[in-house]
This record gives structure tokens, C-alpha cells and sequence, in this order.
């Protein structure tokens, strides 16, 4: 695990691709847990790809995809930080790293084809 040095932020290399957690202020005393992986860095952002991940988004039990300003592809999950005990947080991070592998692969698989 890798602790950033200029924000409450982590970075957890497990998998392929790994798992950013970041601490976000929620309200005047809370705090929000965001986790996130990039996928798919190397596609490019089509309508095809964008109506696939809206498409994915309604098929998952927990987190969402979404495309960022950059055209990145991230998988996300947020709590807030009193339902995140370690057990807790250990498994959202496991489950987020592999839900991540998977998505890259399909993404890929999917949409990297020679045009």
C-alpha cells in the first residue's frame, strides 16, 4: 500500500491494476471513503463503449462505471467511513481489484479490435 503524500489518499497494488482509496469531508463532521480503479486505459471512448457501460452499470450489485473529463474509464464504490470497519474496508478493496481485473478484460475483449 502506498499512502500519498499530498492528499488523504492510498493507493493498494492488488491485481492487475489496483485500487485508489481516497477520505473525502461528508457534511461538517463525516467522512466518505471513495474507491476506484481506471479500467480500459488504453480504449477509446465510443458511443458503443459509453451505452456498454451504462448498460453494465444497471447488471452490477455494487459500484458504477463511469467516464471522466479525460476519457477514462473508472469503476467506482464509496461508504461512508463509520460503516468501514478494516474487515470491511480489506474486502471492498479485494472485491474492487477484481471486479476491476474483470471489467478491463471484458472491456478489452469487447472493444479493442482492429477497425
Amino acid at each position: 500500500m502506498l499512502e500519498s503524500p499530498d492528499e488523504p489518499a492510498y493507493y493498494v497494488g492488488l491485481g492487475r491494476i489496483g485500487v485508489r482509496v481516497n477520505v473525502a469531508a461528508a457534511g461538517d463532521d463525516g467522512a466518505v471513503l471513495e474507491a476506484y480503479s481506471w479500467i480500459a486505459q488504453q480504449l477509446p471512448v465510443t458511443p458503443e463503449l459509453g451505452l456498454h457501460l451504462v448498460q453494465r452499470n444497471a447488471e452490477m450489485r455494487f459500484g458504477s462505471l463511469s467516464i471522466d473529463g479525460e476519457g477514462a474509464i473508472i469503476l467506482e464504490h464509496a461508504l461512508f467511513s463509520e460503516e468501514a470497519s478494516q474487515t470491511i474496508l480489506e474486502r471492498l478493496v479485494r472485491v474492487m481489484a477484481e471486479t476491476a481485473d474483470a471489467l478491463d478484460q471484458e472491456l478489452l475483449d469487447r472493444f479493442n479490435q482492429p477497425r
